[in-house]
């Protein structure tokens, strides 16, 4: 049985490059939640075939993705 390091998991710096699949391991999301990202503007980069997740554009993706619900979120206006 693997190992789970604690310590490490949930957790992307912001220097480190991480392959697709430890970035979901890591994250504990699934093929899908990584497809969204990727189609709402979060950047892979390919070499030789594998591709990578730099820890800055997830940053980068989370915080821009954040704001942008926050303004997407109506006002309640009280009469």
């Amino acid at each position: 049985m693997a190992q789970m390091d604690f310590t490490t998991n949930g957790v992307i710096n912001t220097e480190e490059l991480y392959t697709l699949r430890t970035f979901k391991k890591r994250l504990d999301i699934s093929d899908h939640t990584l497809r969204v990202a990727r189609r709402a503007g979060l950047q892979v980069r390919y070499l030789h075939k594998q591709g990578y997740i730099l820890g800055r554009d997830w940053i980068d993706y989370v915080l821009n993705s954040s704001r942008s619900s926050q303004e997407a979120e109506p006002t309640s206006v009280s009469s």
